[in-house]
């Protein structure tokens, strides 16, 4: 059998936001009787884009027979604006939560070097880069940037491979960079690596972090730092296995049932949030999460649910998706 070729240029040609609207409405069967076509147009000329606001139909179910067949069931434009904007203010409060956790790491890794007696701060450095070439090779593709160019020209010997006329082609030639440095011109799933790294130098010392639950604080801390949706699947994914300290974490809460955390904990999403929160109890200080904390929890209780009693009433897939969060925060802030 041979290969079916589709062409997105012919099948998914450019639209006016008028011609979205209308295929919204006509092809998917989205109503506009809460948020009028005209209001829609303008806020696909205005607001967002229609890729991103659809995105999030893919919480409802489709009619799958009938003179509907194929169009959703029970879906305004509304709703999808709605999930649209609460995504946004949710990934505002993850994103910064993503980074204390991140600095906090890096923190308590420097402070415990600093009082280990047995490092100068600078050998583990050559040791760490030895083992994993592969982030020596993305330090080189950062010679170059404005913000970490100057620190790597400082603590490393750098040579110039290009051409003459071609951009800059950087080889580390030597590395005099101590912990204190790295830390701050690393990523954060090489900071992870890092920190564990020094932990197998010191068996009984220091607890190595859980890999399986920082994987997916660094997927969502992407995942917010590119401004990507997170809401727009909240169905139980098969590939996602809740880890057991995330289960346990999670089933010593009060008001989420157990069979409710099974299947919460299998959407991608939320598992991932969860495994933020998670950390966040165990590694930021205590003021910094109080008030963080706080602060989220005005949200999860405010603005998060504002719609959830109307817009969302017959979807129960949003709804107790949305009370899930709402109820893990509480038990936290």
């Amino acid at each position: 059998m041979g290969v079916i070729r589709i062409s997105n240029r012919v099948d998914k040609p450019k639209k006016t936001s008028a011609d979205l609207v209308a295929m919204l409405r006509d092809e998917k069967g989205v109503g506009f009787s809460i948020v009028s076509e005209t209001d829609a147009i303008i806020y696909f000329q205005d607001r967002n884009n229609y890729l991103r606001t659809a995105s999030y139909r893919k919480n409802y179910l489709k009619h799958t027979d009938g003179a509907k067949a194929g169009k959703y069931i029970n879906l305004e434009f509304a709703y999808l604006k709605e999930l649209s904007t609460v995504d946004m203010h949710l990934r505002g409060h993850l994103l910064q939560m993503c980074i204390d956790v991140e600095h906090a790491l890096k923190v308590d890794l420097v402070s415990k070097i600093e009082r280990d007696s047995t490092e100068d701060g600078y050998t583990i450095v050559d040791d760490f880069l030895s083992q994993y070439n592969h982030i020596k090779r993305s330090i080189e593709r950062k010679a170059g940037a404005i913000f970490t160019g100057d620190l790597i020209a400082k603590y490393f010997v750098l040579k110039n491979n290009a051409a003459p006329g071609d951009p800059p082609r950087y080889e580390i030639v030597s590395v005099d960079c101590p912990i204190w440095v790295l830390v701050e011109i690393i990523t954060f799933g090489d900071l992870v690596k890092l920190y564990n790294f020094y932990c197998g130098r010191h068996p009984g010392g220091m607890k190595p972090l859980d890999e399986n639950i920082l994987n997916p604080v660094r997927s969502l801390r992407n995942a917010c730092a590119h401004n990507n949706c997170l809401l727009t699947s909240l169905a139980p994914h098969t590939g996602t296995a809740p880890n057991s300290k995330i289960s346990l974490f999670v089933s010593r809460m009060s008001g989420i049932g157990d069979m409710m955390r099974r299947k919460k904990l299998k959407c991608r999403p939320l598992f991932e949030i969860v495994c933020l929160l998670y950390c966040y109890t165990r590694v930021v200080s205590d003021d910094v999460r109080k008030n963080r904390l706080d602060s989220l929890k005005a949200f999860v209780d405010g603005r998060l649910v504002r719609h959830m009693g109307d817009y969302f009433a017959q979807n129960n897939q949003i709804t107790t998706a949305l009370f899930f969060l709402q109820k893990v925060v509480d038990n936290l802030a």
